[in-house]
């Protein structure tokens, strides 16, 4: 089996969209379809942000993975969040999750980051075990998020 991967573009939308509406709808995240087209055409139009790859078995789509670069002194500097990763229900159980995951860690480090972070909800267990088996370890912190309004001009 090869897999081999690709970076997405916004004319992959309708390839890796039903993707993501299936990982939201297994997360419990409620998804809205223009919100996240106008969030994926900034990350598109903007490199720095970060990157959306495909993963192909033969030339098959088998899923895909989205990292968002964010820095921190903790982390040594540059780091890749892992936002998504995610593999269609017929390639699960063959390796393609972890030759995924290995990709993005070649990736981050050829972009000269230090650090992979991983979100993963606390329910998918296995999907933490993945990312345990590939050495990813619990810090034991919380994260903790605020959504904030969206609004033009000062305040």
């Amino acid at each position: 089996m090869r897999v081999s991967f690709r970076a997405a573009s916004v004319a992959d939308e309708r390839t890796f969209l039903p993707m993501m509406e299936a990982l939201w709808a297994h997360e419990g995240i409620p998804f809205d379809a223009a919100a996240i087209r106008e969030a994926l055409g900034v990350l598109f139009s903007d490199p720095g942000l970060g990157r959306v790859w495909l993963t192909l078995v033969e030339d098959a789509v088998a899923g895909y993975a989205m990292g968002t670069w964010g820095f921190s002194t903790e982390q040594g500097g540059r780091f890749l969040l892992l936002d998504e990763l995610f593999v269609l229900p017929e390639f699960r159980g063959k390796g393609v999750a972890a030759a995924t995951l290995a990709f993005v860690e070649q990736e981050t480090k050829r972009e000269g980051a230090g650090a992979v972070r991983i979100e993963v909800s606390v329910e998918n267990a296995p999907a933490r075990e993945l990312y345990r088996a590939a050495g990813y370890v619990d810090p034991r912190r919380l994260f903790l998020s605020k959504r904030l309004a969206f609004h033009e001009g000062p305040a």
